[in-house]
């Protein structure tokens, strides 16, 4: 069995822990083998926070050093940070742990989560992030032209991903700066859902999440993890989904 060393970032604990819980009572329910890298620190991704990639690469290898085993990331951002430090820090990365989305370890797991799940019959429009497709010839996880993990993932719990005009486009999450592209990007994507007859956003970073949310009034924003924790059993309010919401939007048989 393998045995994943859980990466849950910065932005998660600190300011999403209804996600954090969402994610360790997926694992729990699967009986998945975890151990904990509790004193690793944020990941630093050089291009989101301009730190120097001296500092970040040593942060990383750091945080790679803590793993004892596959490294599961929690938040797209901090797979795509860790994935390329590992790279930078070895040839090929040789000789440092694996490092793996969520997404991909709900895809490998699919029998598993589709046995245990209860369908929730969600239409939900999907926020896939950047950093996860992109350089596609280093993430090598899903086809940037094409995704399908996020929509394969829905499909096992009993969700359709309705497609929408902005579904590709990048959310603005890490824009900064005087201008409002950040703003325009996020609005576009939420009127993109909202116009397609999506019942929520779905996304897999915490940052797309955090960005949506600031800007997504008349629909929800949630973190895939939530709505997997719910379809196994979670109480909703508990993992940060408010059972009216589920019981109002869910499509009774």
């Amino acid at each position: 069995m393998t045995v994943y060393s859980l990466y849950l970032g910065c932005v998660i604990p600190t300011q999403f822990p209804e996600v954090e819980r969402a994610v360790r009572d997926i694992l729990s329910v699967v009986g998945a083998e975890v151990t904990e890298m509790s004193s690793a620190s944020c990941c630093a991704p050089n291009q989101l926070f301009g730190v120097s990639r001296k500092a970040w690469l040593a942060l990383n290898k750091r945080n790679l050093g803590l793993a004892s085993g596959t490294i599961l990331t929690a938040c797209d951002e901090c797979f795509a940070s860790l994935q390329d430090a590992r790279l930078a820090l070895s040839e090929g990365g040789k000789g440092l742990p694996e490092v793996k989305p969520l997404l991909a370890f709900l895809s490998e797991n699919e029998g598993l989560f589709r046995q245990k799940a209860t369908g929730l019959g969600l239409r939900c429009a999907v926020q896939h992030s950047c950093h996860l497709l992109r350089p596609s010839k280093v993430r090598k996880v899903d086809d940037p032209e094409n995704p399908l993990l996020m929509r394969n993932a829905l499909d096992t719990i009993g969700c359709s991903s309705i497609h929408h005009e902005a579904e590709r486009d990048c959310c603005g999450g890490q824009a900064s700066g005087s201008t409002r592209v950040k703003d325009k990007l996020a609005d576009r994507k939420v009127a993109s859902a909202k116009e397609a007859g999506a019942d929520l956003i779905v996304t897999s970073c915490a940052h797309c999440l955090r960005n949506l949310r600031e800007h997504s009034e008349g629909i929800p924003v949630l973190d895939i993890a939530q709505l997997y924790a719910v379809a196994l059993g979670s109480e909703p309010s508990k993992v940060g989904v408010p059972e009216q919401t589920i019981k109002s939007q869910v499509k009774q048989p």
